[in-house]
């Protein structure tokens, strides 16, 4: 699989690959309910667009395709250091995938001297970025749509917490 650079004409794709890896966790680490709170079954919009497109022009991004040009997976990497995206389609999981766009975003964050870095990790991406030395700060729970989603507040490169 090679990895390039996101477009914003590839944000469509990215929202259903999206869509499907958390209709995916369904069962398995999250409720439907869950699910459904996180990625709401919305077809593509002007509305979507928008906002993707303004969250992909703050991040270092990439893709990944298999050789036929499907989409396997993405992620970005917001400018502050904020992994906001990673996703691995169902059928390509489970291959290093993940960890390679990691890899590759920290590369271009390095590079414009971002090293401190976090991440608010699902359950099934947790253990992705602790391979790639992500460690666990502490537990959290989000509130989407009235529904509680538990996820984990990881660091890497000497991020740490704002105190409140």
């Amino acid at each position: 699989m090679r990895l390039e650079a996101l477009s914003a004409a590839d944000l469509p794709a990215c929202h259903a690959l999206f869509q499907a890896c958390v209709r995916a966790l369904a069962g398995t680490v999250y409720t439907e309910a869950q699910c459904a709170a996180w990625a709401p079954a919305r077809d593509w919009s002007e509305e979507i667009a928008l906002a993707w497109q303004a969250r992909l022009a703050d991040a270092w991004s990439c893709k990944a395709l298999v050789p036929d040009g499907r989409l396997a997976g993405f992620a970005w990497l917001k400018r502050n250091g904020e992994f906001d995206m990673l996703f691995v389609a169902p059928w390509a999981a489970r291959r290093g995938l993940g960890g390679r766009m990691i890899e590759e975003l920290e590369r271009q964050a390095a590079e414009a001297g971002v090293t401190a870095l976090h991440v608010w990790a699902s359950h099934a991406s947790r253990p992705v970025f602790e391979r790639a030395a992500y460690r666990l700060l502490r537990p959290n729970r989000i509130i989407r749509q009235g529904v509680a989603i538990d996820n984990w507040l990881l660091a890497k490169g000497g991020w740490r917490e704002e105190e409140s």
